[in-house]
């Protein structure tokens, strides 16, 4: 005797509060296995809702990544606006690029799978993606060449070109970032800003305080 299948069901929520349901589904799935897991089905299936609900909510799995994307790019961009001083700016270079530092290192770690998306593309990741990541990293760059010129400025370092300098801080903040995502409890906040502390002081040759 065949054994009927009950259909799942799927409370009603207003529409935004299942979208972002879906979205922290999506992005759960991709950091435990990948992009190669996403599918309609496979979102359903993470949420523990009908696959008609999530074509409720998103017309394609393109439409979904997208959103997620833009969802989680986002979150990214405010944690580094948080960081970055604004003008004008008082205070020591170094020791503002070491909070700043710190402070996007604790974003790192506290929006993990965000940064890890960003940072650390799965295999499988949407061109799409890849190319609006280094789109933004470009403006970073811009948005950061001035304020590393009034740096370099105010520690009497001004042969250094500020457009490399910033190309330089940004890389550093990358990977440290990546070993705060990929090894946390070796690389902590407090362990890689202090070896950039150092760093900068024996650049700008004169002992940290």
């Amino acid at each position: 005797m065949a054994v009927s299948t009950r259909r799942r069901y799927s409370p009603r929520l207003p529409r935004e509060e299942r979208r972002e349901q879906l979205l922290d589904a999506t992005l759960g799935l991709i950091s435990a296995e990948g992009f190669g897991a996403v599918s309609m089905e496979g979102v359903a299936r993470e949420a523990d809702i009908a696959k008609t609900v999530v074509y409720d909510a998103f017309a394609n799995q393109d439409a979904l990544l997208q959103a997620l994307f833009e969802r989680e790019q986002e979150r990214a961009l405010s944690d580094i606006a948080a960081a970055i001083p604004t003008f004008p700016i008082d205070g020591d270079p170094i020791d503002i690029l070491i909070e700043s530092l710190t402070t996007v290192l604790e974003a790192v770690r506290s929006h993990a799978d965000t940064w890890r998306l960003i940072l650390l593309p799965a295999d499988g990741t949407p061109p799409v993606i890849r190319s609006e990541v280094d789109r933004h990293r470009d403006l970073l760059i811009r948005q950061l060449e001035p304020i590393v010129a009034w740096g370099v400025k105010e520690l009497g370092l001004d042969r250094l070109d500020p457009e490399l300098t910033a190309h330089t801080i940004l890389a550093i903040s990358e990977n440290a970032a990546r070993l705060t995502l990929t090894e946390p409890r070796r690389f902590t906040p407090r362990r890689l800003a202090d070896f950039a502390a150092d760093l900068l002081a024996a650049v700008v040759r004169r002992p940290r305080a």
